[in-house]
């Protein structure tokens, strides 16, 4: 192991030694709650489980490069030779540290830091997770696929992401949270996108209803570089996922949608920021979630705008639709403005399903769940057609509406 590297493992097991666990207290907490949880009950996984991966929604077709992590370690680890001999880096990330100290230790640990308690556990006990580098100037056409599976009970996974890509590079990742068993997963992934770059990057967490997910995704985009995100929850018991763009540069900009079902008593928490730290950038966020049974979702979004940063327009909105009576979502929108000469609007909405308008389709000979599921499904229409593949749309759309009863 690199000394960097044990320098940075180090300084996360002390912060994370130093931390204790989110409580209502704190502000980024203050609608999820950890009690009852007992964190140690599971033991971290260091080997990979054997067999294959199960249940990918989008690992068919043609890849880049695939990569899977069962438990503490990966079980595939695949490159295009095609891919390979543009220059570009994939594979696992445990694999490839020593080899491409250069690529790593600039953002290791450096987008996102060890000030926060899960992420400073991850900085100290991550034992895989995936690399990818793509070199300047080049463009890769076939999306890169990533799966993550829990298969031993009450394992503990700890997975790590780092992409890079150069000035003008162009590339997708595809990145499943598989159903599994229960257990914990945490995770962080970290983005830097050079100068007119462009990163498509999808994220699908469907984890088992018993398990626990915790992720910290962090992206920062330089000058006319383009980051479109797109994120679909399904899963775990409880959920809470940071979602963080940093725009860096003039004329960078940052897509985020995301699609959420929860049911059940599930509890789904999304973090969101979007910094703008240049002039003339540009971020766009664009949520929506279902809710059904005694479920719970909470949305905390930041426009963070930097002085200096005019030209800034930054949109943000949270859609819900409640299934049940009994179902909630908390949607906390917020503006920090530190300069003048910007645009930044936000809006959240919670409500049920439009009476009117299920009593027109019902009024067709069409049957109440039937409507209702019509209703949810043009509902996330609108999210959902932000991701520009349609494979990956129509998958996740598949994905989604089977959460939603018949």
């Amino acid at each position: 192991m690199s000394t960097w590297l044990e320098t940075s493992r180090k300084a996360a097991a002390e912060a994370d030694e130093a931390l204790a666990l989110p409580s209502l207290s704190d502000e980024h907490w203050r609608f999820t709650s950890l009690r009852g949880i007992d964190f140690d009950r599971y033991a971290v996984s260091t080997t990979p489980a054997a067999g294959e991966t199960t249940g990918a929604i989008l690992a068919e077709g043609d890849h880049a490069g695939r990569i899977a992590m069962r438990d503490g370690g990966v079980v595939l680890d695949e490159l295009a030779p095609e891919v390979a001999a543009q220059g570009v880096v994939f594979g696992s990330l445990a694999r490839l540290a020593d080899e491409h100290a250069s690529l790593l230790e600039p953002i290791l640990g450096r987008i996102v830091g060890y000030d926060e308690k899960f992420a400073a556990e991850n900085g100290a006990l991550w034992t895989d997770g995936l690399l990818l580098h793509v070199p300047a100037g080049v463009k890769v056409e076939l999306p890169f696929h990533a799966a993550y599976e829990i298969a031993t009970p009450e394992a503990a996974q700890q997975w790590r992401v780092v992409v890079s890509l150069g000035e003008g590079a162009e590339a997708t990742l595809v990145e499943e949270h598989l159903t599994g068993v229960p257990g914990y997963a945490n995770g962080v992934a970290e983005l830097v996108l050079e100068p007119a770059s462009h990163l498509t990057y999808v994220v699908v967490q469907d984890r088992h209803d018993e398990a626990l997910h915790f992720a910290a995704h962090r992206a920062e985009v330089a000058k006319d570089a383009t980051l479109e995100w797109s994120a679909c929850s399904t899963g775990a018991k409880t959920g809470k996922t940071r979602m963080e763009t940093r725009l860096t540069g003039e004329g960078a900009t940052g897509r985020l949608s995301a699609v959420y079902v929860v049911d059940g008593k599930r509890h789904l928490d999304l973090d969101t920021t979007q910094e703008h730290d240049a002039p003339n950038a540009v971020s766009d966020l664009a949520f929506k979630g279902v809710l059904l049974d005694a479920s719970r979702s909470v949305w905390r979004g930041v426009i963070r705008v930097a002085e200096g940063a005019q030209g800034t327009d930054a949109y943000q909105e949270n859609r819900n639709l409640l299934l049940s009576s009994t179902a909630r979502a908390d949607s906390i929108p917020g503006l920090e403005i530190d300069t003048n000469d910007v645009r930044c609007t936000h809006g959240a909405t919670a409500g049920p399903v439009d009476p009117m308008l299920r009593f027109y389709l019902m009024s067709r000979g069409i049957a109440r769940a039937e409507a209702e599921r019509m209703i949810v499904e043009g509902f996330l229409e609108e999210a959902l057609e932000r991701i520009p593949d349609l494979r990956i749309r129509e998958a996740l759309t598949t994905a989604v509406m089977r959460r939603v009863p018949v």
